[in-house]
């Protein structure tokens, strides 16, 4: 039976993470917690840790030493498929579309995990129960990506579309089936200013319709600003700050190390 802890009411708990490469600390010690239904913003200079930890969150890194606790278990064992089947959605900073495949493909692929039912025998006779739950789920994906406005752009090959598209492509394939968590690594890079802004309005949109918590690496400060609930400084692998977006662009340690 797995554990329960207490952790307040948030849903994403990291406690005291350090992850070292060798003899190079890029984690120190860091804590953070996020609840339900919040725009958490995790910002700071290049080499500040900000993916490693969102690595280490997600499953797709060990840490050292420290804790990561989801929905009040502790996951720090759990692998990166498990965490992602059980809520946890992601983006990356470098773009990981299967280029093969449709816009409308690629989104439906992040549903493939739930299976059709009936398995092979269900497969070779197309049965009506299989056919079904594959309207379903196209039906799912196709809302996803006009959602993110990539319609017209459904049968286009993913390898084919621009930088922008694909992070709107990668937006859709993280939300088409309702995220507990969901985290965004420079999500706004390479979008136009429109793109951004939309982008924007469709993560705040998920996240009052699903109550799900947002976790957010971004340098575009703007963009944060307007976007995040809360935000939280990292320097050199450690949490400097933490607070509102007024407190944070106000704080002095902030001023030092990133905003200038």
């Amino acid at each position: 039976m797995e554990e329960r802890l207490s952790t307040s009411a948030a849903l994403v708990h990291v406690d005291g993470v350090t992850v070292r490469f060798g003899g190079v600390v890029a984690v120190n010690a860091a804590s953070l917690s996020v609840p339900p239904g919040e725009i958490r913003g995790l910002i700071g200079p290049n080499g500040a840790g900000k993916t490693t930890l969102f690595d280490t969150i997600t499953g797709m890194r060990l840490p050292t030493s420290g804790r990561v606790i989801y929905d009040g278990t502790d996951i720090t064992d759990r692998s990166a498929v498990w965490r992602s089947r059980n809520g946890m959605r992601r983006t990356f900073q470098r773009q990981q579309p299967f280029g093969w495949l449709s816009v409308e493909d690629n989104v439906l692929a992040a549903l493939d995990y739930r299976g059709g039912g009936g398995g092979i025998v269900a497969d070779v006779l197309a049965l009506p129960s299989r056919r079904r739950r594959e309207r379903e789920r196209r039906a799912k994906a196709q809302a996803a990506v006009a959602r993110c406005g990539l319609t017209s752009l459904s049968g286009e090959a993913a390898g084919r579309l621009s930088i922008g598209k694909v992070r709107l492509l990668e937006l859709a394939r993280a939300i088409v089936d309702d995220p507990k968590v969901l985290l965004l690594d420079e999500p706004t890079s390479g979008l136009e200013e429109a793109e951004a802004e939309k982008f924007g309005e469709i993560v705040s949109e998920v996240r009052h319709e699903t109550g799900c918590a947002v976790l957010l690496v971004e340098h575009d400060v703007p963009f944060v600003m307007g976007l995040c609930d809360r935000i939280t400084v990292l320097n050199l692998g450690e949490v400097i700050a933490e607070g509102t977006p007024a407190e944070v662009s106000s704080n002095d340690l902030v001023r030092a190390a990133y905003l200038g």
